[in-house]
């Protein structure tokens, strides 16, 4: 369910493996920026059943917009130029 825009909060950045989501995460945490981690699935299947997200799955990280360029500079080693 996409319920948009939520408090300022934007999509941050969009991960595939589960190694790179904690590790952001972790990163998040420890810093004290709040966020958001959303599974994005695709197909019909994934409306009508509940399913572990597989492993090419997309999870979407949603920070506060005035988080952005502390979280960019924080998580620069982890994603690159990902964000």
């Amino acid at each position: 369910m996409d319920i948009g825009s939520v408090n300022h909060e934007v999509d941050f950045c969009k991960v595939y493996d589960m190694e790179t989501k904690e590790k952001v995460e972790r990163i998040l945490l420890k810093n004290g920026i709040s966020f958001f981690a959303e599974w994005e699935e695709k197909g019909l299947g994934s409306l009508f059943f509940f399913r572990k997200p597989k492993e090419k799955a997309a999870c979407i990280i949603r920070i506060h917009s005035d988080e952005v360029p502390k979280a960019k500079e924080l998580l620069k080693s982890v994603l690159g130029a990902k964000t």
